[in-house]
Formats: C-alpha cells, structure tokens, sequence
C-alpha cells in the first residue's frame, strides 16, 4: 500500500528542480543601459563673455568656448549626444574651466606655469586636463614664463633683495636657471642696481628697529635679516661693520 505523503514528498523537489533549471543565473556585474543624454537647454553665461552653458538631461552643465561648441556640432537644445561626443564636450568643458580659472588667477597677480599647476591640482587632479589648459594659455600668449621672470626680478630687485636671493625666487617659481639668470642679469642692468647700496638702504631702515637692542644682539639679528634678504661676503659685512661702527650706545 502506497502513502500519499510519500508522493507528494517525491514531487515537490523534482519540481523545485524543474523550476531552477527554467530560471536564467542573474549576473551582478550587468548593468542595465544607461539612458540617452540630450541637451536640454544652451544659453551664453552671463559672467562669462563667450563662454556657453550647457545643460544636460542627466542633470549636468558644461561650459564651452563658442569654437568648441561649433566644431562638436552640439549647438541645438533637444539634440540627443552619442557617447563619445559626450566624454568628448566633457573634457573640453573641464579644460575651459581650467582656464579660465588660471585667468581669474593671472588677473590677480603675476605667477608661472608651475603656480597655476599647484593652484590647479588643487580642483582637478587629471594633470593632463590641466596641461592642455595652460598649453592654450601659453598658445595665446597670456601666459608666458619669460615675461613674467623679468618682471618679478625688476621687482624684487626694486624692493630689496639681493640678486642671488631673486634667482632662487624665480627657480622656486618654476624658471629654469638659465631664464632666472638672464632676468635678474637683464634687471641689474636696466634697473642700475648696486648691491652694496641696496644692502646698505635695506640696513638702514632695518635698523630703526633695533634700535633698543644692545650692539651683539643688534649686529645679530641685522646680520641675519640682510642674509635672509640674499645679501652676503663682503657686501654684508662692510655694510654691517660701517653701521655698528658709527652707532653710539
């Protein structure tokens, strides 16, 4: 005599069976696909002067020159942008951004390609984004790392510091020496410097304060400042001996 439990207990994993065997494995790794991206609207930025903002479906906005946004055929508000035509707006738009930051920061102060680098790397870490911004930079001629060596040495030079003290500035900034050298060469000679009466003004004034200090402490710290400032040997020293050797106590 047969019991029914017993058939129904057989059936049940052979259909279990059945079923796993219809079911498809699911793999995690597959993603569905990605929704078409469209531009939704283009309007000229409004503290930019021609620069164009472009928002997309997917919630993004890029900001384009007016040439980018005629060669990449991206100039009309619906128009759906295949991938490579969207990585491709993308990059330029990162690029622009770049650059125009590097302007804002130009228009500031005069710095090299190396400080606009180091100011850079601080928004966007892709260091060839941020080569190819500079590059048009350099291309237009707003940036250039000649006319800026002769004019921080001219400066420098104007306010104080010793000719061997600006050459290392400008390394520090970036120059090569050979540039560094020939700026602050070309500054000399334009400018009419003379070491021994640059120290000497510098002194000068530096001593005003120091003037409530004993005579060792106060030949210190001038010492000090004047080798701070690049000056040194024989310059540094016959200003020094002829300040202290004058002073009353």
């Amino acid at each position: 005599m047969s019991d029914g439990n017993d058939c129904a207990g057989d059936g049940k994993p052979e259909a279990s069976k059945a079923m796993q065997h219809d079911e498809a494995p699911h793999d995690p790794s597959e993603q569905p696909p990605l929704p078409p991206v469209s531009i939704t609207d283009i309007r000229e930025s409004p503290r930019r002067p021609g620069r164009y903002l472009l928002t997309l479906s997917d919630g993004r906005h890029l900001v384009l020159g007016v040439s980018a946004l005629a060669d990449s055929g991206a100039a009309r508000v619906g128009l759906t942008l295949s991938p490579d035509t969207l990585a491709s707006l993308q990059r330029e738009s990162t690029i622009t951004e770049l650059a125009d930051r590097a302007l804002g920061f130009l228009a500031r102060s005069r710095r090299t390609r190396r400080e606009l680098e180091q100011r850079l790397r601080r928004r966007e870490p892709d260091a060839a984004l941020i080569a190819a911004s500079l590059d048009r930079l350099e291309a237009s001629g707003v940036l250039n790392d000649i006319d800026s060596a002769d004019a921080e040495a001219a400066a420098r030079l104007r306010r104080g510091e010793a000719p061997s003290r600006v050459k290392q500035t400008l390394r520090q900034k970036g120059i090569g020496d050979r540039e560094a050298s020939h700026a602050v060469s070309k500054a000399v000679e334009e400018g009419g410097f003379d070491e021994l009466s640059a120290c000497k003004a510098v002194a000068e004034r530096r001593m005003r304060s120091l003037a409530s200090l004993g005579p060792d402490v106060a030949r210190r710290r001038l010492t000090a400042f004047l080798a701070r400032r690049g000056f040194g040997g024989s310059v540094l020293h016959s200003v020094v001996g002829e300040l202290f050797g004058r002073r009353s106590y």
